[in-house]
């Protein structure tokens, strides 16, 4: 191990299964995104190299998540065919990435040094986001709470628990109002002020 955490590879035949079979241009694709990834300063995530189910690609990617919640917020991917790359948020299990403008679809053709830069940079620029947890509270606990990058408001996932929606006050029975707690997940930039409700606390260190 070389204290690189980023894109390891790891050995699938210790777990029984196939070699993952890369060719000349997959590793030097591996090796250039590692040598590039050594230098980020980006809050820690997973990161995993291997190939999606029908083998049709390299497969590279990154989860962010939730560690007090042990949760997994999204997972951002690059598929690496030799002469280009699509790279994108995940959209299922099967690693196919969701095309939709809005969550930034990329793709690019080069030579695999280039691309591994191009990739490098993209791969830190998520990583690099924002992140927040926010919750509307009812008497006593949260009855919803929501995931967003907090630099563009742009939504992760989020959760209500019907039975406690109806203890809490009228004007609190929704997530379009503002969230009463906010917390930074990951990242340290100040967030959308129009984000936040009076209770966040990087509202606070504003005024």
């Amino acid at each position: 191990m070389d204290g690189n955490p980023w894109f390891v590879v790891e050995d699938p035949e210790e777990d029984g299964e196939e070699p993952w079979g890369f060719d000349a241009d997959e590793l030097a694709f591996i090796e250039a995104l590692r040598t590039r990834a050594a230098s980020w300063r980006v809050p820690p995530a997973h990161s995993s190299v291997g190939r999606p189910e029908d083998d049709s690609s390299l497969l590279v990617h990154v989860s962010l998540t939730d560690n007090e919640r042990r949760l997994v917020l999204g997972e951002w991917a690059v598929h690496f065919h030799g002469t280009h790359v699509r790279a994108g948020k995940v959209r299922d299990q099967l690693f196919n990435l969701d095309e939709t403008p809005e969550r930034g679809l990329h793709r690019a053709s080069g030579p695999v040094e280039q691309l591994a830069e191009r990739c490098a940079a993209w791969f830190e620029a998520v990583l690099s986001r924002p992140v927040i947890r926010m919750e509307w509270l009812s008497p006593g606990s949260a009855y919803a709470t929501g995931w967003a990058f907090a630099d563009t408001a742009q939504t992760l996932g989020g959760s209500v628990d019907h039975a406690l929606v109806s203890t809490a006050r009228p004007e609190r029975r929704t997530s379009h109002v503002r969230h009463h707690r906010c917390t930074l997940v990951r990242g340290a930039s100040q967030p959308r002020e129009e984000l936040h409700a009076q209770l966040c606390p990087y509202e606070r260190k504003a005024r």
